[in-house]
């Protein structure tokens, strides 16, 4: 990031908007407010897609269009997770959200121990004890270890990695 809170390139631009993707996907929509800044430093930076530039350029009467106008943005630039509603089911779209922090994780675009907490948190509790989703339960119990001995942080986050994949395996797109 460069010191006017601008991202410096176009990839740190679209991590912004992948950080707050991470949290709309499950319903923690982002103030409008918000969305239209984190437009707009995308298109300094040089992201481009055609619902970015509405979404930057908003007015103050029009700020109801922009989580609609998000939702757009995040297909465009192929996060790749449909509105949970979609799914027509409450478990298979938590599931599909599950998945969704999997493929982030490998992706390297979400941390390790943030998309494990976000699937912990948001999908295992909620859903319960399956086997799709044991690869992550188990890989998490094993990186707290034992009694206060936790894994090395390095070893830990590829544990938490592999699990990811193997998550991306279990469950169907």
């Amino acid at each position: 990031m460069t010191t006017s809170g601008a991202p410096g390139t176009a990839a740190e631009a679209v991590r912004g908007l992948r950080g707050i993707a991470h949290e709309w996907v499950d319903g923690r929509h982002a103030e409008p407010e918000t969305l239209i800044r984190a437009a707009l430093r995308a298109l300094v930076a040089g992201v481009d897609t055609p619902s970015l530039w509405l979404l930057a350029w908003l007015l103050s009467g029009e700020e109801d269009q922009a989580p609609g106008l998000f939702d757009r943005v995040m297909d465009e630039l192929g996060f790749g997770l449909r509105p949970l509603g979609e799914y027509g089911d409450y478990w298979q779209g938590r599931l599909a959200l599950a998945r969704w922090w999997a493929a982030e994780i490998v992706g390297g675009w979400l941390d390790p121990f943030e998309g494990a907490g976000l699937i912990i948190e948001n999908v295992a509790e909620a859903y319960g004890e399956c086997e799709e989703l044991a690869p992550m339960v188990d890989a998490v119990v094993a990186s707290m270890g034992r009694a206060g001995s936790q894994l090395p942080a390095e070893e830990a986050a590829e544990r938490l990695t592999r699990a990811a994949r193997e998550l991306l395996a279990r469950i169907p797109s």
